[in-house]
């Protein structure tokens, strides 16, 4: 693949497709896009994603560029693509993207809406706060009934794991405390010291959402 760049920020959406391609050894340039700086309303980038989010996958297929948005579509391409990370067939794959399907409609919008009702609005809402952190419950409690006997989602290592863990990584912005899931808890650990996440979940270089 010629000329892959990943336009992206720190953030967990972003920082699942730079696990991915570290895991896949491909070679790739990042392209930083503050977002807090409104950096995904150039432009530049919107000519790439109209819909002016990160992250974007941007390479050369012969003589055409492709272009790729939302971080689930660019896990599916890569995995698929290189044969890694999601079965080709049978019930594993099944189970691997009815994890994948968990963690994007579930896992990532009810941890971000918390962090936004506990963090970053400045019209705060217990009520709204409240809901959403129930809704987190729900799914830490469905993630860590899952992994009671085995050290992934699926059979193996995913792109579910992949899509989930930089979500989790940040727990706290959920408010809630990732010790009460002791096993979601013990799989946090372990994914992490995985030396691709450690090198995906570093990019961009000095990023912060602070």
């Amino acid at each position: 693949m010629k000329d892959l760049a990943l336009h992206m920020w720190a953030t967990p959406n972003s920082r699942r497709v730079s696990i991915l391609f570290e895991e896949l050894g491909l070679d790739f340039d990042v392209r930083p896009v503050n977002i807090r700086a409104g950096q995904q309303f150039d432009p530049a980038v919107l000519a790439l994603n109209p819909f002016g989010k990160v992250p974007i996958a941007v390479w050369q297929d012969g003589t055409k560029q492709r272009v790729l948005s939302e971080s689930g579509a660019i896990l599916l391409h890569f995995a698929e693509s290189d044969c890694r990370f999601l079965p080709a067939t049978g019930a594993d794959r099944d189970k691997t993207l009815m994890w994948l399907m968990i963690v994007l409609t579930a896992l990532g919008p009810h941890s971000s809406q918390a962090h936004h009702w506990s963090e970053l609005t400045t019209e705060p809402s217990e009520p709204a706060l409240a809901h959403h952190r129930e809704l987190v419950k729900r799914v830490y409690r469905l993630l860590n009934d899952q992994l009671k006997d085995r050290a992934y989602l699926a059979a193996d290592y995913s792109i579910a794991d992949i899509a989930a863990y930089p979500w989790i990584d940040l727990s706290h912005w959920t408010t809630l405390d990732i010790k009460d899931y002791p096993n979601l808890d013990a799989w946090r650990q372990n994914i992490s010291a995985r030396p691709a996440v450690v090198r995906g979940m570093a990019l961009p270089v000095g990023a912060t959402l602070d």
